[in-house]
């Protein structure tokens, strides 16, 4: 079974910048050549605070008053329908642990509780209960510039992260958890979903339990997924990895587990809906990948392009199984009978 996601509407201007408090250009992996973006290094800026008896009691409030290159600094506590629009390059972190933003309405702007124009870092953040009237609400709504999270937690969203196109842009995802997105049956909501930006990384972070659609869907020109938890355990996700336009894809060090339920028999899906970005230089290697599924395979890859996949460790599925016909270098990939042990715990350390 294959599901198409719904287009999301385009950014009619992106700016191109990098972020103000925070280097966003990742460095360079083999095989996945990184965004080039100039450094733009900005004067410290202020530091605006948010929590009760600070200066704003809402974190919308703080951002309208946000300039480029300030922090702002969220105390922890339950931030109910604050919804907020980005145009400033800022941060917004959590003093300590995760400052939570809960949805319980639509967001007024059809989109996300956060939406980022600009670059900016989220750090510390939890986000829940996104959802709007065309069933395709997110956490956080990228709309362009250069995007970082780390330390988060998006769960229980129609998207934890829908990214719009924005080719010159970037996204990088760090001790990041997205959990239980999507709004099942037809399968168009994802845990993650990224449009045709420059490039996606995805690094030490957990991504499990989508309902019905992917765990990872990219259509970035550069994925790179990194030292990272891909599980659908008892969910019905799909295709726990999905960049189904090609590109430069980077997939080492990695868990991932195929469960019982998964709508497609597939783990990783590449080109199946036409290999139109540059670039066809394809790495999965190192990984340990774990089928539960009665009837399991590993690659989809109709294009038949040439990748390297090797040293994987594979559980319930057999090397052929996994490989699927894909050729090029092939090589050291083995089975065990020993069942891996999954990870479950969050990944943010806040």
């Amino acid at each position: 079974m294959r599901f198409y996601p719904r287009f999301v509407s385009l950014l009619g201007l992106t700016l191109v910048l990098t972020a103000c408090t925070q280097p966003t250009t990742p460095p360079p992996l083999t095989g996945a050549p990184p965004v080039d973006t100039p450094v733009i290094t900005l004067p410290t800026g202020r530091v605006l605070t948010v929590g009760i008896g600070k200066a704003y009691s809402t974190v919308r409030a703080a951002v309208a008053a946000s300039q480029d290159g300030d922090t702002i600094r969220v105390d922890p506590g339950t931030y109910t329908n604050d919804f907020f629009e980005i145009n400033t390059r800022i941060t917004i972190e959590s003093t300590s642990g995760l400052a939570r933003l809960v949805a319980t309405v639509a967001p007024p702007n059809g989109k996300a509780i956060i939406t980022t124009n600009t670059d900016v870092t989220l750090r510390g953040l939890e986000l829940t209960g996104a959802k709007v009237a065309d069933r395709n609400g997110a956490g956080v709504r990228y709309q362009g510039g250069h995007l970082v999270i780390e330390d988060s937690y998006l769960h229980g969203n129609e998207n934890g992260l829908l990214a719009a196109s924005a080719p010159a842009g970037s996204i990088r995802i760090t001790r990041t958890e997205f959990a239980r997105n999507g709004l099942g049956s037809p399968g168009q909501t994802h845990n993650l979903y990224v449009n045709e930006v420059g490039q996606v990384i995805f690094d030490r972070s957990y991504s499990h339990s989508a309902v019905v659609g992917h765990e990872f869907k990219s259509r970035a020109r550069t994925t790179i997924i990194t030292n990272s938890r891909l599980f659908d355990l008892d969910e019905t996700a799909s295709y726990s990895i999905d960049v189904p336009n090609g590109g430069h894809l980077t997939v080492t060090g990695n868990v991932i587990e195929q469960g019982a339920r998964s709508q497609n028999a597939f783990i990783v899906s590449y080109g199946t809906e036409g290999l139109l970005r540059d670039g066809l230089n394809v790495t999965i290697s190192d990984n340990t990948v774990i089928n539960r599924r009665s009837s399991g395979l590993g690659i989809l890859n109709p294009g038949k392009v040439p990748m390297t996949v090797s040293n994987n460790t594979l559980f319930g599925i057999s090397v052929p199984q996994f490989l699927n016909g894909t050729t090029g270098t092939v090589t050291g990939n083995m089975t065990t009978t020993n069942q891996p042990t999954l990870d479950t715990s969050h990944p943010f350390t806040r």
